[in-house]
């Protein structure tokens, strides 16, 4: 089994996934550097426009309403509600403009406060009855996430960390994160390297007609079979979790581990690494369960192009689903250990199928 296990190692490390594995490394370097790294540093000058265009769209609201304010003196109806309303436009825009001149001076304290501040005003004119479409452009999303918003500042200022303003800080623990997003790049980046070095697990003996050869060579075909599958998913685990490292390393050395964030699950604060942690847990039970569904379809089909063609077309329908893809980071431990028995059993079954296959016939 050793020596089964040594030729497999030397087979699985070819040119090409030796390639494959330097590829992905650079581009997690390449996607820090030029995609991260800008984003981040363009983030204070988009924000720094946002706030701008807010003082001017405050400002326009408030003369709007003061108009209407002094025609309806005029004919002597009620004006309290439009009032409430003018003076919460006429304080956001002195928000605005604290904010946006804070963001230029990079005063993390003072854009926090104010930041909260704005969000306590909008709640306040909510509690009170206040139409929410016309605030739809500062909730972001609904009510509940506009307290749960607060709530968490609230959070974060007792622990003085104001760093949470600068969202898109490309620290440590926001780089790891970001494998788990819909639409991230580094697990795009990461399944298609567990594609390309494993399509051909299997296939690439049948169609070079050496099938014969590896399954007469000493040892039984489920030791041929367990050795070939142990060493492909375990190195294609150490090399997905070695690209993921990179990111976590670079954006630990460049701006910070970043662990004080904490995340919203189920309107529940839970701190970013013990998300990351739970998540990087389903990640590499999903990588194994991938790279052996990758394996068992080589040993069917016996082709490399529909080996490679399936998982990647099953690839683009998990890429443009949001609601499949955000389904897969909830799943609970329970689904997680079912889906690490439907592993083992999977290989149970290959290795009695390939005990009872006429291989003579199998070409």
């Amino acid at each position: 089994m050793k020596t089964l296990i040594y030729n497999e190692i030397r087979i699985f490390f070819s040119k090409r996934n030796i390639g494959i594995f330097i590829i992905g490394c650079l581009s997690m370097i390449v996607i820090f550097c030029f995609y991260f790294v800008p984003k981040h540093n363009n983030f204070i000058s988009s924000q720094v426009h946002y706030y701008e265009q807010m003082v001017t769209s405050d400002a326009t609201r408030s003369k709007i309403i003061t108009e209407q304010i002094n025609r309806m003196k005029e004919i002597g109806e009620d004006t309290e509600k439009l009032e409430k309303s003018r003076d919460f436009w006429q304080a956001d825009l002195e928000n605005c403009r604290l904010v946006s001149y804070n963001l230029e001076h990079e005063d993390a304290h003072c854009i926090a406060e104010t930041m909260i501040k704005r969000d306590k005003l909008l709640q306040k004119v909510i509690d009170e009855g206040g139409d929410l479409s016309s605030y739809s452009i500062m909730l972001r999303n609904d009510e509940r996430d506009l307290k749960n918003r607060i709530k968490l500042q609230d959070m974060y200022m007792k622990n003085r960390f104001y760093d949470f303003v600068y969202e898109k800080m490309p620290t440590a623990y926001y780089m790891l994160s970001n494998f788990f997003v819909f639409g991230g790049i580094p697990i795009i980046v990461i399944l298609a390297c567990v594609i390309l070095s494993n399509f051909d697990c299997w296939s690439k003996d049948f169609e070079s007609n050496t099938y014969k050869l590896l399954f007469t060579m000493t040892g039984s075909r489920a030791k041929i079979y367990l050795s070939r599958t142990i060493v492909t998913s375990i190195t294609t685990m150490i090399m997905s979790l070695m690209m993921i490292s990179i990111l976590f390393v670079l954006g630990y050395f460049t701006y910070g581990l970043g662990d004080e964030v904490f995340v919203i699950v189920k309107n529940t604060f839970v701190p970013i690494s013990m998300w990351c942690m739970n998540n990087l847990m389903i990640t590499i039970v999903l990588l194994a369960f991938l790279s052996t569904m990758i394996q068992v379809l080589s040993l069917f089909t016996k082709n490399s192009g529909i080996s490679l063609l399936v998982p990647c077309l099953c690839l683009l329908v998990l890429l443009t689903d949001i609601n499949l893809f955000s389904s897969i980071f909830s799943i609970n431990s329970l689904i997680l250990w079912i889906i690490i028995l439907l592993i083992v059993i999977i290989h149970f079954c290959m290795v009695k199928y390939l005990e009872r296959i006429d291989l003579n016939g199998a070409n």
